[in-house]
């Protein structure tokens, strides 16, 4: 019974660390919990649409192939480049990277090649304000987007007989149209659903049932949560073992030296 306030004390100094330890194993718990349901409700809601070629740069470095209209001054304009990314473009259009389309062609060629990802189609803008309209009245859907980056200007005008007294007034009404803004606007609006696909969210949210497909990851994490549990529950059944062991071991050891060397 003397030992007895002894053990008390021995014992609520061994708890305080494995409180301390616990305490934080819970809080980390919490966290990494609350982490992966954020991020899960995320990917399951919310759907990124990417959209990775801006520039010719981009299509040049990635391994996606080109689709141009044939004999055209766009063509011709990548053939006699001779420098910077149009000469790049130039020097594969004798490849098999580079697929040539009529113009008649080219709708072909975005509804399917283009749709499937494996290539971009290079053309004037003046074509995808008249394709893609009409995609969209057709699918319903937007299908495709243009890039931001404009790397040709298109040279369009009217034709005249050669030294015409006409040429000067084309000119003046051609400037107007164009400085007003009108021209742009007729192009616009000269389809139906022309802006239907103008400005595209890269977000959107996404309503779709939940399955085994798309939480298997969570399941991936709940076994090797639990898997990690039983794991240090054993360490700590071996360890607790061993140190009962060690200390009845010592207890045992100093007995034996007590009674080897009683006191005087």
């Amino acid at each position: 019974m003397l030992f007895w306030p002894t053990d008390i004390r021995t014992t609520i100094e061994w708890w305080w660390w494995e409180r301390v330890a616990l305490g934080v194993w819970m809080m980390m718990i919490l966290v990494l919990t609350q982490s992966y349901v954020g991020n899960l409700m995320s990917l399951l809601a919310v759907r990124h649409i990417d959209n990775p070629y801006q520039t010719l740069r981009d299509v040049l470095d990635d391994d996606v192939k080109i689709v141009i209209v044939e004999n055209t001054n766009l063509h011709h304009h990548f053939r006699t480049a001779t420098s910077g990314v149009f000469r790049e473009v130039g020097d594969l259009l004798d490849t098999k990277r580079v697929t040539y389309n009529t113009f008649r062609d080219i709708t072909h060629s975005m509804r399917t090649i283009v749709r499937s990802g494996s290539h971009v189609l290079v053309d004037a803008d003046i074509n995808f304000n008249n394709m893609l309209p009409n995609d969209f009245s057709r699918t319903g859907r937007c299908d495709f987007y243009v890039s931001r980056t404009i790397y040709v200007i298109s040279h369009l005008g009217l034709l005249a007989q050669k030294n015409s007294p006409l040429i000067p007034g084309l000119n003046i009404i051609a400037s107007a149209l164009v400085q007003s803004g009108l021209y742009d606007r007729w192009m616009k609006f000269s389809q139906g659903n022309a802006t239907a696909c103008n400005n595209l969210p890269k977000i959107v949210t996404v309503n779709t049932v939940l399955s085994l497909t798309s939480l298997w990851g969570m399941f991936v994490v709940l076994g090797m949560g639990l898997l990690l549990s039983v794991l240090v529950l054993v360490v700590e059944a071996v360890a607790g073992g061993a140190n009962t062991r060690w200390g009845r071991l010592c207890q045992t050891t100093k007995r034996t030296l007590t009674a080897n060397h009683p006191s005087p």
